[in-house]
């Protein structure tokens, strides 16, 4: 009776100090959000680049002229792909202004009907020349320019916010880039000497979630906008390039983008008034949806920590009321990097399991081998029991089994805690 009582007592504790510390970091979010963005940038170069970095430093390049030639390297494809994609941006966009009041009144046509087929037929849905006439009103435009006024500040924030993001940002990654091996030797000689293998295994697992995430999820939103775009310029679609772009960026929130491109591509082909076109832009957003699901994301994002769907949806939702937009961005890589943490010591403490055994029940698809071979899944031996035994010891020793043959560096060996090994 007591041991069931100590247990939960532990687990009472446990849970409220897990609430307490997603309370408090989303407060920190909140308070700090002008510093999260440039910082969260800078996160996301560090992750993308550091692979590049690490490869060119295990060759005997300093690291200095490692991030150097990384940095180039990355913002030379990005303006290769704005140069590539500027003609066509800027033709359609240039097209989607021109026939913003046709679209506009087209779309608030089929609302009508719509509403109309559902019993609705006294809605008023405005038409073009009805919002020009309401805004070019001496009293709405007072009004509105109040209410713009009222919120300058913010909106001059806002635009402080997004300088501040692509000045310092790079610049923040470019000196994590550079001192990454020396900030991971100090974060490790933080925990306590007997503490420290620990330490670099939960910090190895914690980079293997993030790195993976962060990196498959850019992937994915590549690979979801070249599908939206190519699936609506098959179909004919106006406005195909744009859709696409709108549905990739925003595929950087998990399960965000489909949806919303799908909404996209409906609302221009109803605007176009075929109904063949409707039906094929929703085929088009749906097996975009399922191909993503299904067979997209599972392959890209091979070491994510498991986490349920209407897990992720929940999260995504409260990091939204807690801090806006950046609140959904961070809310899966923060959960996921909670469970690792609490999931670790729940299961190496309270159930008495193995680091191996508290890994391969966090992460889709541990890949033992691989993670075995790399680290990140180390093999505890007991100083004091035989090698079979399962239980964990706060003393153990770890080992690291070699591999058979040569192999090349995974994905995993190039995070951030790569160096340190």
């Amino acid at each position: 009776m007591g041991a069931v009582v100590r247990r939960v007592g532990i687990f009472s504790w446990s849970v409220i100090g897990v609430l307490l510390l997603t309370a408090a970091a989303f407060w920190a979010i909140d308070r700090g959000r002008i510093i999260l963005a440039p910082l969260l940038l800078a996160v996301v170069i560090v992750y993308i680049l550091n692979p590049l970095v690490a490869w060119l430093h295990r060759h005997g390049i300093p690291r200095v002229l490692g991030a150097l030639i990384g940095f180039v390297a990355f913002f030379s494809g990005l303006a290769l792909l704005v140069i590539l994609l500027a003609p066509d941006i800027a033709t359609q966009t240039e097209g989607f202004i021109d026939r913003f009041p046709q679209l506009f009144d087209d779309t608030g046509e089929q609302l009508r009907n719509v509403l109309a087929s559902f019993g609705f037929e006294s809605v008023n849905v405005w038409s073009y020349d009805q919002l020009v006439d309401y805004l070019n009103d001496p009293a709405n435009r007072d009004t509105l320019t109040s209410i713009f006024l009222s919120r300058l500040g913010t909106v001059t924030a806002g635009i402080f916010e997004f300088v501040l993001v692509f000045l310092i940002g790079p610049v923040l990654a470019f000196y994590f880039l550079v001192d990454l091996p020396h900030t991971q030797t100090r974060l490790v000689d933080i925990f306590p000497e007997h503490r420290r293998s620990e330490a670099s295994h939960v910090g190895r697992q914690l980079n293997t979630a993030l790195g993976g995430f962060l990196r498959g999820q850019l992937v994915v939103a590549l690979i979801v906008g070249v599908m939206l775009s190519f699936g609506y310029w098959l179909i004919g679609l106006d406005f195909w390039l744009l859709i696409g772009l709108i549905g990739g960026l925003l595929n950087i929130v998990p399960f965000l983008g489909p949806w919303i491109g799908g909404i996209l591509g409906v609302i221009v082909a109803l605007s176009t008034g075929s109904f063949s076109t409707v039906i094929w832009a929703i085929v088009v957003a749906v097996v975009v949806q399922q191909i993503d699901n299904n067979f997209v994301s599972p392959t890209v994002l091979r070491a994510t920590v498991r986490l349920h769907p209407t897990v992720t949806l929940l999260v995504l939702v409260l990091g939204g009321a807690a801090a806006g937009i950046w609140g959904v961005v961070i809310a899966v890589p923060l959960t996921a990097s909670l469970k690792i943490l609490v999931g670790h010591w729940w299961r190496t403490r309270i159930l008495g399991q193995t680091w191996e055994e508290a890994s391969e029940a966090m992460f889709e698809e541990p890949e033992p081998s691989r993670l075995l071979r790399t680290g990140e899944i180390p093999i505890v031996r007991s100083a004091d029991r035989p090698a079979d035994s399962s239980a964990p010891s706060s003393s153990g020793t770890v080992e690291y089994r070699e591999p058979e043959g040569p192999t090349e560096p995974s994905a995993s060996d190039d995070g951030p805690a790569a160096d340190d090994r």
